[in-house]
């Protein structure tokens, strides 16, 4: 069974977190150029069954997908390409279902335009590295959170075996991001 244990994220902590992202992002800045040169690239495959990674974190999602309304269209690598339609502003809270459906294709279509990708509504290595833009650590390793519009967060873990896996629904549940099954309470 699997289980992940929840971190509750106090206002206090809220606001130490939004003090210290600003010196979070000038040292990134200031190191991301090193960190591209020394990573290895991230050997994850779809067949590997799950949104995963190795060594460095930062290329995890170069090699990930695809997703469409078409290919592996329900399961919950879906429902975290939902969370962050919804926390970018292109998707309704209530359209996190882990189906590609139409709404979701449209939302996606709209989030590549204003990108500069390619309009497609297939989510592939180029959408993934391109949202993988917005991740960052949240307390320390293998813990990262992904900074949407505002102060829309997601928060994600990657287990020791390399793995992600997210937090989702009213229980705040922690799934691994899987290709083939939808796990989460909100998969109906």
């Amino acid at each position: 069974m699997y289980s992940r244990t929840t971190r509750p994220i106090s206002q206090r902590g809220i606001r130490m977190f939004l003090r210290i992202r600003a010196a979070t992002m000038a040292m990134a800045v200031a190191t991301a150029g090193a960190v591209v040169i020394a990573a290895a690239p991230a050997s994850a495959s779809v067949s590997q069954g799950y949104v995963a990674g190795s060594g460095t974190w930062t290329d995890d999602w170069n090699d990930e997908g695809p997703i469409s309304a078409s290919t592996r269209s329900y399961n919950n690598v879906v429902a975290m390409w939902q969370k962050i339609l919804v926390a970018d502003g292109y998707l309704a809270a209530s359209g996190v279902d882990c189906r590609f459906g139409a709404v979701t294709t449209a939302a996606t279509k709209r989030w590549q335009s204003d990108r500069g990708l390619v309009s497609d509504g297939v989510v592939g290595p180029r959408t993934l590295a391109r949202a993988a833009t917005r991740l960052s650590t949240y307390e320390g390793d293998n813990w990262f959170y992904y900074d949407g519009l505002g102060s829309n967060f997601i928060y994600f873990g990657r287990l020791p075996d390399g793995r992600w896996d997210m937090s989702l629904g009213p229980d705040l549940e922690w799934k691994p991001l899987a290709y083939t099954s939808a796990t989460f309470s909100i998969c109906s």
